[in-house]
């Protein structure tokens, strides 16, 4: 059987110690299938200058090119001057000029010494947006768009939770993104948003269903995790230099931990580089760990996990690791999104501060305990990433 030929374009490289969500969902997804004998893979890959050593390393033998976009020269930055202020860039500021420039660079040098893909892989919105043109480059390709998340769903939820002018500024760039978006996902032949609540809403705004099919994401299944829940503290997860995580970890310090004093409880985040607007709530009670190699210590102890997310879009991966740890989860409807778990059964559904507090109190007299262990058997059963990347390779085979 001939090999497929799969022009891969990445909006980072592929490295096996990414942190990030979605650069471990990336590697997991192209590592498999470059081990695979059906497939004939090129890549494209743009990449930061810190991380060129280490992406050549890690992917030495394979057929991978490199664009460095954070290092070049002043006057090369001077076309990125337009990709960045005007509001109505042709693919909405998502991608930089500079590297729209150098990506269509070299697949005109790829198709003028003859090199024509089967399928062209789009890893990301930033990428997705060049569909339409992509498309008119190598007319008889097929086009996968690979939606870590829906990205205009995160622009909304700016525009709803910023005030003012801020609040203003993110709605025009939820219009101009949505419509980019939807625009270029129809020149798209298969579609692979990354939670099963994004394909609903890819199908309410128009795509047609035949064309989407979602991936599990890669996640550190901590089934050999054992939860006791004997430290009085409550956890919280997250990178902390994003807003969406130092913003949720205020928003509980400042509306639930009033509340709940009496408990005497530390409320512990296990995050890295905490923003400086986030310092300034840390005290005795307040514990940030910063980076640490193994967080299973913590998943094993605390009472809970809270996850009173204010922003983001797409499914959490740090609620599933958490799931499958066995803790007991209190979470909004941002934090559960992409997970059809049910509450009060695998978790528990907060939205405002006094559900909190009413759940906080509930695990602090061990009355949340099966809501752990259910959780745990959940993710176990319905998110497997083996069944997940044969799906995903089999369509490809197919296009």
């Amino acid at each position: 059987m001939d090999r497929k030929k799969v022009l891969w374009l990445s909006a980072c490289v592929p490295v096996k110690n990414g942190r990030e969500a979605g650069t471990k969902t990336f590697f997991y997804y192209y590592e498999k299938m470059r081990g695979d004998s059906r497939f004939d893979i090129k890549m494209i890959a743009f990449c930061k200058q810190y991380l060129l050593e280490e992406a050549i390393e890690d992917n030495r033998g394979y057929d991978i090119d490199y664009i460095v976009y954070d290092n070049i020269p002043k006057y090369q930055k001077l076309i990125n001057i337009e990709s960045r202020y005007n509001p109505f860039n042709r693919y909405a500021g998502l991608i930089p000029n500079y590297s729209v420039q150098q990506l269509f660079k070299k697949l005109k040098s790829l198709k003028s010494n003859g090199y024509i893909p089967e399928i062209v892989i789009l890893e990301w919105t930033q990428l997705v947006v060049l569909a339409k043109d992509i498309k008119g480059i190598f007319p008889s390709c097929k086009i996968v768009a690979s939606e870590h998340d829906v990205t205009f769903v995160g622009y909304k939820r700016k525009a709803e939770y910023f005030k003012g002018i801020n609040g203003y500024i993110w709605k025009f760039k939820y219009i101009r993104e949505k419509s980019k978006e939807l625009g270029a996902l129809k020149h798209c032949d298969l579609i692979l948003p990354h939670n099963e609540d994004n394909t609903d809403i890819l199908i309410q705004e128009g795509i047609n269903k035949k064309q989407i099919q979602w991936l599990t994401p890669y996640f550190n299944n901590m089934k050999d995790c054992h939860w006791n829940g004997e430290e009085r503290s409550v956890l919280f997860f997250g990178a902390m230099a994003r807003p969406e995580n130092y913003l949720s970890a205020i928003w509980y310090i400042e509306n639930v931990m009033p509340r709940i004093q009496d408990l005497k409880l530390k409320f512990v985040v296990l995050g890295s580089n905490p923003a400086e607007v986030f310092e300034k709530y840390i005290n005795d009670e307040v514990i940030v760990t910063g980076f640490v190699e193994d967080v299973t210590p913590y998943f094993e102890k605390s009472l809970c996990l809270v996850a009173p997310l204010v922003l983001g879009a797409g499914i959490k991966v740090k609620i599933l690791e958490a799931m499958s740890a066995g803790i007991p989860i209190l979470t909004n409807a941002i934090g559960i999104e992409g997970i059809s778990a049910t509450t009060q059964k695998e978790y528990v559904h907060c939205e405002d501060a006094f559900e909190y507090e009413k759940a906080i109190r509930q695990a602090y007299k061990r009355e949340l305990d099966s809501i752990g262990s259910n959780g745990q058997r959940f993710v176990n059963e319905h998110f497997s990433l083996e069944k997940s990347k044969n799906r995903y390779f089999a369509s490809l085979v197919t296009l």
